[in-house]
């Protein structure tokens, strides 16, 4: 997340004030899947008086006109039993407060366990959390956002109704030169992958894929409402396999973005666009049915809801004027509250998707190199040791799920400014930019991810009292 208002603090989470595990929701086991697919564009209202501010890098920003309209995707799957609904939506975040509204819009949808939203993080869709209106106004359109709500719930319910039998496979390739990452040490996960759902009936299927990297190709000088590269991405994987397609964010911490392909991404911006698209088409339409593994028809899922102390002032600031809706309760940190939150994994088979509030650091989940900034700050364990301990073969990541927490930093890394901590970003000792502390709740965030995380893979180990 990118943004010139200093001292973001999008959000918190972490350890220690309390917290509460949801029970294992099993879903019986049968010889099939059960997959659908819903969408719904989200049309901003032309006769609001209120503006419609463009969300990611500038204050004050407004949309002045449209490239393409921004959507709600959703996808249900079940094994037959209750089925599990995920909802895509094409905005830079979504906050707690928001999820809880569209959970609430589909209370009534018969079957459904579990309801998750996420956002696509695209820079280019209007302001959905509030931070880039001028500074210290709320920046959300109320129009815009009843809009996004209510084709959130719509997509979801068609995706209920469309529900049909079929197969469900898993495939990935590695990408080439497609990233850049604008913190050292440079890690990222190279990958696309995909969830492939084939109906018995030979009707169109559903495609979920998922890449870690921030959708920004139109980069800041950009004020068109777009989805970006995923919109794209989605659009064309659709128009040429038939198969309805969602795009899921992945470990897109520190900046991790794609590249410039054109000189001039001011005035090229939509070159650079459709350049990033069509490398990402190529690469996902690759992914053919000889390079897939067959995930087993076995659904469960573990919810995790926990707090952390809340030390950024910034996200106070911005609860107080009501401009963020994340859960705070009253806690020992800096500022006297914590930030509730939750994490999800969700298992298909022998994979699991961790669904992860907020914007989180890759080498969290490899293991891989990790920054010095901080000699005294101890990371936790990678995401991929505690999968692999716990039987599982294969882990995506799915990013700024039912909540925004903001910067998900390995502590080893955590360096604040001596003199206006997470008001203003710092340099270390290799000059390196700590930006991303200024928009991060803590240092104690990655450790709150990884325990939770950890406690929820647990639950799925054990037997649950809702096994049929």
């Amino acid at each position: 997340m990118k943004k010139r208002i200093k001292a973001l603090a999008l959000a918190a989470v972490l350890i220690g004030c309390w917290m509460l595990s949801l029970p294992v929701s099993a879903m019986a086991v049968s010889n099939t899947w059960y997959a659908g697919f819903g969408s719904r564009q989200i049309i901003p209202d032309e006769n609001s008086p209120q503006p419609l501010y463009i969300a990611g890098y500038n204050s004050g920003w407004q949309v002045t006109g449209v490239l393409d309209d921004c959507e709600a995707r959703a996808v249900w799957l079940d094994t037959g039993a209750q089925g599990v609904l995920i909802i895509g939506v094409d905005c830079v975040a979504l906050d707690s407060g928001t999820v809880a509204r569209i959970r609430e819009a589909l209370h009534d949808l018969p079957n459904c366990a579990a309801v998750h939203v996420y956002a696509t993080h695209t820079h280019a869709g209007p302001d959905t959390l509030g931070l880039w209106g001028p500074t210290g106004i709320n920046g959300k359109n109320d129009a815009y956002m009843e809009a996004l709500i209510q084709a959130a719930a719509d997509a979801g319910r068609a995706a209920a109704a469309d529900r049909h039998p079929g197969s469900l496979h898993y495939g990935w390739v590695q990408t080439e030169d497609m990233y850049r990452d604008s913190r050292i040490p440079e890690v990222y996960d190279a990958n696309l992958y995909h969830l492939r759902f084939a109906p018995q009936d030979g009707s169109a299927g559903v495609r979920l894929l998922f890449y870690g990297a921030h959708a920004e190709s139109l980069r800041g000088d950009n004020t068109l409402l777009s989805r970006d590269f995923p919109g794209l991405l989605c659009d064309e994987v659709t128009q040429t396999t038939g198969d309805r397609t969602m795009f899921f964010p992945g470990a897109i911490g520190g900046l991790i973005m794609t590249k410039a392909f054109v000189p001039d991404t001011g005035r090229q911006a939509v070159e650079n666009l459709r350049i990033t698209a069509d490398k990402l088409i190529g690469y996902a339409l690759s992914i053919t049915p000889e390079k897939e593994q067959t995930i087993l028809p076995d659904l469960s899922i573990a919810t995790e809801t926990f707090v952390i102390p809340l030390d950024n002032p910034a996200f106070l600031l911005y609860k107080t004027l009501g401009i963020l809706n994340n859960k705070a309760v009253p806690a020992q940190s800096a500022t006297g509250y914590a930030v509730e939150t939750e994490l999800s994994v969700l298992m298909l088979g022998d994979l699991a998707v961790a669904m992860i509030p907020g914007e989180l650091f890759p080498e969290l989940v490899s293991g891989a190199a990790y920054g010095d900034a901080n000699p005294q700050g101890v990371n936790p364990r990678p995401l991929c040791e505690i999968a692999q301990e716990n039987g599982i073969s294969n882990l995506l990541i799915a990013g700024l799920a039912n909540d925004e927490i903001g910067y998900i930093v390995p502590p080893s890394d955590f360096l604040l400014n001596e003199t206006l901590p997470y008001i203003e970003k710092t340099m270390d000792y290799k000059g390196e930019n700590h930006y991303e502390e200024t928009n991060s709740v803590g240092p104690l965030c990655a450790q709150a991810i990884a325990d939770a995380f950890e406690r929820a893979v647990r639950q799925l180990n054990r037997p649950s009292d809702n096994s049929k």
